[in-house]
């Protein structure tokens, strides 16, 4: 049922990815029309602020995902009840603090959107603080805790894909409209209203009563200080990942200027796609392999995450392989519009952040073995000094180098990180075996390298001139090296393991 589940996750989730990605590939160039490079832009930086902002969540949803696991693997409603009742007073003080802060911000947000004027700064201004009205559903956040926390994260996928075609139909119609930025802030609080309505029935119909509890049942001191001893070690974990995630434009707007941060987002933007599904490798796994250690089934858990490890590493080549051979020509046929005055990043671009999606996606899922059985306090240095080494050679290298000097500061820092700090943590807490799991890290590493520069130099020879050209070129390629990667990367054991998982998936269950 676990490995079921997963697959179901993790399914969902690459369909999502399709869906959102063909629709963000028809979107975008009619947002940067009718917004124009300034004010696409700079909503680009709103959207980044925001995600900082979210860090006075103050890690209260990573606490809450093991204590859900323990309750419900143990059927204990009463354990439950009193978790989603503390997670939700917890997140009321949070909301209040978040708005203040908030608020706070007004004033200095257009110092990361350097080169606009006046009324384009009245714009971001409002959009701000039209924005911070969506930060009023946080409570609503202990509710897809419990959901993910059952392995249900296809509901979850599910709601926010419909929360992603909302913002958009909204985002493209307020834009043509001639809203401007604002109307980038109205969309979102259309998509976020969409998602917690979501939230609320479903958790409705399956836990009955949960939601009155969460409201009315008695605060649990006991409960309460479990979850706050869990939420700031994770809040340091999330501080560390919005820095390797949400940076980089941050700097860009700042150190260069608005208009280039288009240039990474649009040179970036398949790259970036494609983290977002092996991401979701981890938001598919860490119940389940929460689940295994908490039955002390330590062999299947390593077993099991040296297996995801590889897979990790094999989705990742396959596709950042075509990604990095045919980016440029896809980005002048998407982004190629006269009067959005966009300019190509370069192939530089394009090459980093394909190896930090590589590295950056097991180092999440590895940080979720931690986080998922209420280890995350192990990882917090491990997580910080990497930030911090991030934020400082992003800053030195954008400086002295341009656009690529963000994306080269993310791979010094996580370099180390994947390659010797977790990989020794993993070993010293679980037992992982840290030549498997280098040994699953460096093979598919290797072959997108190789298959990467093989595909460049069929892209320099043969370069599609259709969207439709690019779609076969790319998937093919993808599909000729996913059928290597399954032949050569992955053991016998794996490749059976992997055909009767997918023949149980296409079994009706009972």
């Amino acid at each position: 049922m676990r490995v079921r589940r997963s697959l179901l996750n993790f399914g969902s989730m690459v369909l999502s990815t399709a869906v959102t990605t063909v629709v963000a590939l028809w979107s975008v160039p009619l947002l940067q029309l009718w917004l124009q490079a300034e004010r696409f832009g700079a909503f680009r930086v709103v959207t980044a602020a925001y995600g900082y902002l979210t860090l006075l969540e103050l890690g209260l949803g990573g606490a809450l995902g093991p204590l859900l696991v323990r309750a419900l693997d143990g059927d204990d409603r009463r354990a439950l009840g009193a978790t989603v009742a503390a997670g939700f007073r917890s997140y009321l003080a949070v909301t209040a603090l978040t708005l203040a802060v908030g608020l706070a911000m007004t004033p200095v947000i257009p110092r990361f959107a350097e080169g606009l004027t006046g009324a384009q700064v009245v714009d971001l201004k409002r959009a701000w603080l039209l924005g911070l009205v969506a930060f009023l559903s946080l409570p609503m956040l202990p509710l897809r805790s419990v959901i993910e926390a059952r392995q249900l994260g296809y509901v979850v996928t599910l709601l926010l894909t419909l929360q992603s075609l909302i913002t958009t139909a909204v985002a493209l119609m307020l834009a043509w409209a001639g809203w401007g930025i604002t109307g980038q802030s109205v969309a979102m609080l259309a998509g976020s209203l969409v998602l917690n309505l979501g939230l609320g029935v479903v958790v409705r119909l399956s836990h009955p009563g949960l939601i009155r509890a969460a409201l009315t049942a008695p605060a649990d001191a006991t409960t309460r200080r479990a979850v706050w001893g869990l939420s700031l070690p994770t809040f340091l974990i999330h501080l560390s990942g919005r820095v390797s995630y949400l940076t980089d434009e941050l700097v860009v707007g700042t150190i260069l200027d608005v208009r280039r941060v288009n240039s990474l987002y649009g040179t970036q933007r398949l790259a970036i796609l494609g983290q977002t599904v092996l991401q979701a490798v981890g938001n598919a796994v860490w119940a389940g392999l929460a689940e295994l250690h908490a039955r002390g089934d330590r062999t299947t858990f390593n077993r099991r995450l040296v297996e995801l490890s590889r897979l990790v590493g094999v989705l990742c080549a396959v596709g950042m392989g075509p990604v990095v051979a045919y980016n440029r020509a896809f980005v002048a046929r998407w982004l190629g519009h006269d009067s959005v005055k966009f300019t190509y990043g370069g192939d530089a671009v394009i090459v980093l952040t394909a190896i930090n999606v590589y590295f950056l996606a097991q180092m999440s899922l590895w940080i979720w073995c931690f986080s998922g059985t209420g280890r995350v306090r192990r990882v917090v240095p491990i997580a910080l000094v990497g930030a911090l080494l991030n934020l400082l050679a992003s800053v030195l290298l954008t400086r002295w180098l341009g656009l690529v000097g963000p994306l080269l500061g993310t791979t010094i820092a996580v370099l180390p990180v994947v390659l010797w700090a977790l990989p020794a943590r993993l070993h010293r807490d679980f037992g992982t075996p840290r030549g498997l799991l280098m040994g699953a890290v460096a093979g598919p590493f290797l072959w997108g390298v190789v298959s990467a520069l093989g595909l460049w130099f069929v892209a320099r020879w043969h370069a599609p001139t259709t969207l439709a050209g690019l779609a076969l070129g790319m998937g093919l390629s993808a599909l000729v090296s996913l059928a290597f990667s399954v032949a050569v990367l992955l053991t016998p054991e794996e490749r059976e393991q992997w055909r009767n998982r997918v023949h149980d998936l296409r079994r009706p269950r009972p």
